[in-house]
């Protein structure tokens, strides 16, 4: 089984067409997508519908949910608001029936996809230090979790010894670490933060035996260009071309 696993496209149509232009290349037999679909971008719905085309499961982001007033946005930051406020306004009724209906956490193919954190992912918590990721490893049962929230690709290990630890490569293969779980945040599709401006997803082969990280670059001036003609923030328009 080889699965291309996706995240926070944020209504990036760029970058979300790139990828799965370039997942068609890679020869997987599906494309799961962590959520966070729509929010900051300007294409919130030309992205849902690549979802229902593309992705036979789609999990719920928090600016998912804020868009169709499933979450407060009290805690957001004043351009994550702004955003939410737009996309609202600018989801048509099928585009908000389809997120309605989405699952915060999914077991598939005997591994686990959530979108923030398999503790508690109606809050939105981030896992953002060693600490953080050793609590969640307590919440779900598989050898692997997916993950996304964070827009920062990171592969943490438990090996059999107890172990925990980063994996520092963007591929890791898994018959080198018998018996290791492992929790992989899956980057970011439509706005990156690990200072590489190339979207980025992951593909797991289960046959093989790895997990890699692949970098995909996409028309960066076109979306913002699209940002600036709805007045997003123009904060969230320049931090595109710095991955950050």
């Amino acid at each position: 089984m080889r699965l291309a696993i996706i995240s926070d496209i944020h209504a990036n149509l760029e970058a979300l067409e790139a990828v799965f232009e370039d997942i068609e290349h890679q020869d997987v037999d599906e494309t799961i997508c962590l959520g966070d679909v729509v929010g900051y971008a300007a294409d919130p719905n030309k992205c849902i519908e690549l979802m229902k085309a593309c992705c036979p499961l789609t999990l719920l982001g928090n600016h998912d949910a804020a868009a169709i007033g499933m979450l407060s946005t009290v805690n957001f930051n004043v351009h994550a608001r702004i955003a939410v406020e737009w996309t609202s306004d600018n989801l048509s009724n099928e585009s908000k029936s389809f997120l309605h209906v989405l699952p915060l956490k999914k077991v598939r193919y005997s591994q686990s996809f959530v979108h923030s954190t398999p503790y508690e992912p109606n809050m939105w918590h981030y896992i953002t230090s060693l600490e953080e990721a050793a609590y969640n490893f307590r919440f779900f049962d598989t050898d692997f979790c997916f993950i996304g929230h964070t827009h920062i690709p990171l592969i943490i290990v438990v090996n059999n010894r107890n172990e925990l630890y980063v994996h520092q490569d963007t591929r890791i293969n898994l018959g080198e670490i018998p018996d290791a779980r492992l929790l992989i945040n899956v980057g970011s599709i439509g706005q990156p933060r690990d200072h590489d401006p190339r979207s980025c997803y992951g593909i797991l082969d289960t046959e093989e035996g790895y997990f890699t990280f692949r970098r995909v670059e996409y028309d960066i001036k076109r979306c913002q260009e699209k940002m600036r003609a709805i007045k997003m923030p123009e904060f969230l328009i320049t931090r595109l071309e710095k991955g950050q």
